[in-house]
């Protein structure tokens, strides 16, 4: 585990840095987006670093070499793409992230494992997704037990039409007003 004295430099680091937008990003539609490009044009006042204009990426932003792309906890990332992958898993170092290229069972069985050992996930939360895909699986084998006439009572029954709300009367204009006045 990194230090806490540089995690909490990163922090405040984090905090100062300016957002790194390239140059007339706001001109056009073209421009907007948040990738940083390099000023490179031969009168330009951000290039030049010139004050009251956007301020330019350079090497003293960045975090300490010994926190850098840790978890804001300090631990290292460590992927996760298969079962095998678990014995390898250090929970005391490192904090996990669940390749997203996984399919749900594969997913299941991995989560499961990890519920077991106590390992944490830094982009899902392992116990409440496999007790959501357990609930489903459960779901979904009383739906194939089910005879051809339940199951479309059971739809018709998730599918009622909500009930109309009726329009609110339209209101009267001053011109409209006017006239009914006038007629009377």
């Amino acid at each position: 585990m990194a230090e806490t004295r540089l995690l909490e430099q990163r922090k405040e680091m984090n905090k100062r840095r300016p957002k790194f937008l390239r140059q007339n990003y706001h001109f056009r539609k073209k421009v907007q987006d948040d990738f940083w490009r390099a000023p490179k044009g031969y009168h330009s006042k951000m290039r030049m670093r010139i004050h009251g204009h956007r301020k330019v990426v350079l090497v003293g932003y960045r975090n300490p070499a010994e926190v850098r792309g840790l978890h804001k906890s300090g631990a290292m990332f460590f992927y996760v793409e298969n079962l095998s992958d678990l014995e390898k898993f250090n929970p005391k170092t490192e904090v996990g992230i669940l390749s997203g290229k996984i399919g749900d069972k594969k997913r299941y069985e991995i989560l499961k494992a990890a519920v077991q050992k106590k390992l944490t996930f830094v982009n899902i939360n392992a116990e409440k997704f496999v007790t959501n895909l357990e609930l489903k699986m459960k779901a979904k084998k009383e739906m194939k037990s089910l005879t051809a006439k339940q199951k479309s009572e059971i739809k018709a029954a998730e599918k009622k039409p909500e009930p109309k709300v009726e329009a609110k009367p339209k209101t009267q204009t001053k011109p409209e007003a006017k006239k009914q006045e006038k007629a009377k």
